[in-house]
């Protein structure tokens, strides 16, 4: 089996090679066809992941590319994980809508219309390359509109990840007091737009209205990406579990002032300590056991893509809360929206699982973030200016035509060169 990975370079590397260890047993015999534009990022990974392999006794032989074509050859799974354009145009998704009074962030609102617009392109022509029932394991932001992209006008298969419901559920495992081992939640929804009614623990139903009217809220004010203070305060407020994400659009304007308070976008802040993040990698990788670095993504990020893998591959009909096509999971969105819910893995891919309607306070929310993915996934595949507009005016957090037409004028300006179908 060859499992062919784009965007080998990046710094998310080692945690996809500790994730291929964890099931190693599981895929053994594998050829890792390592493909990226950075030849420097790509050689220390490469060597990183042979060395760890050999330490550990893993039966994977690694190969380096630098022609997409080559990589993809042959390959049954091509697991994509890539920013076209860097962290330059990721601070540049971050400050463009943040002028405007709008969220800047890498993969909701407009900044993530900004990245689709960079992303489609590529998995497209991946997609074009790829060989015929190939599995394209995709983790390139933002995943729902790269899904439907490739769903819509390819015949490719595409699964889309987002680890985001793994964090959340240990998030929220913590602020009710609950163990997170054993402990599952139904997320549903839209990738970075999910909400939980149902939690089981170790297999036993939970009474989630009961323990959110024991929930107290943290203090502190200002608290960590994942906002646990706003959740909670949110939680009690809907009666269920609310994503991470859900800050942008409750919190927005106190975001957008945190925002704008800080010198410096998070892009920046990656920016400052990537290079002492490859200096380390780049030192464990000539060691003959490698220990690299867990930031970045180094830790255990990629174990939830390898076993989607080892699902799809060995048939397990795993429960995995995945990004797929609706089928009717959730009876609130079209049958052929991109959803994120609960389904089976196995060979013949994602099988969603019938979840009913969305709650009924967020479900105008997350129909209305539906309709602008869907503009999104379009403008993004056809270059098409106005309804590149419409997207934007659709989405949730710009409430301006021309706060809308001067995100888009400056982002299109920006990022022309990552931008062909827009000539």
């Amino acid at each position: 089996m060859k499992i062919a990975i784009v965007g080998a370079g990046s710094g998310y590397m080692p945690g996809i090679v500790r994730g291929l260890l964890h099931r190693a047993d599981d895929l053994a015999g594998a050829e890792l066809a390592c493909y990226d534009t950075d030849t420097a990022h790509l050689e220390v990974m490469a060597r990183l992941a042979r060395n760890m392999f050999a330490a550990r006794g893993a039966a994977f032989t690694v190969s380096s590319h630098t022609a997409l074509k080559a990589a993809l050859d042959g390959a049954s799974y091509v697991f994509t994980t890539f920013r076209p354009g860097g962290l330059a145009a990721r601070h540049l998704d971050e400050s463009i809508p943040l002028r405007h009074g709008v969220v800047g962030q890498e993969t909701a609102g407009p900044g993530g219309f900004l990245m689709a617009l960079r992303s489609v392109p590529v998995l497209l022509d991946i997609a074009a390359e790829a060989d015929a029932g190939a599995w394209i394991v995709n983790y390139t932001n933002p995943t729902s509109v790269v899904t439907d992209a490739v769903a819509r006008h390819t015949g490719a298969r595409i699964i889309g990840l987002c680890d985001q419901a793994i964090g959340d559920t240990e998030m929220w495992a913590g602020l009710l007091g609950l163990p997170s081992e054993g402990l599952e939640a139904d997320w549903i929804g839209l990738n970075h737009a999910t909400w939980a009614q149902r939690l089981r623990l170790d297999g036993r139903e939970l009474d989630v209205p009961l323990l959110l009217e024991d929930l107290e809220v943290p203090g502190g004010g200002a608290t960590p990406w994942r906002d646990p203070s706003r959740m909670a305060e949110l939680a009690k407020t809907l009666g269920f579990l609310p994503n991470s994400y859900s800050k942008y659009y409750f919190f927005h304007d106190e975001v957008v002032a945190e925002l704008r308070a800080k010198d410096t976008t998070r892009a920046q802040d990656i920016l400052v300590m990537l290079p002492g993040y490859y200096e380390q990698v780049t030192a464990e990788a000539g060691k003959a056991d490698p220990d690299p670095s867990r930031e970045r993504g180094g830790g255990e990020h990629g174990e939830f893509a390898v076993d989607v893998i080892c699902a799809l591959h060995r048939d397990e009909g795993r429960r995995m809360i995945v990004n797929t096509r609706n089928n009717g999971a959730i009876a609130s969105l079209d049958a052929d929206a991109i959803v994120e819910v609960p389904s089976l893995v196995g060979r013949s891919g994602p099988v969603p699982l019938t979840m009913g309607p969305l709650p009924g306070p967020v479900r105008g929310l997350t129909q209305a973030i539906h309709g602008y993915e869907r503009l999104a996934s379009e403008a993004a595949v056809t270059g098409d200016r106005r309804t590149a507009l419409q997207a934007l005016m659709a989405h949730p957090f710009v409430r301006s035509k021309h706060t809308a037409e001067k995100i888009l004028d400056e982002g299109l300006a920006a990022h022309r060169d990552h931008l062909p179908q827009f000539g």
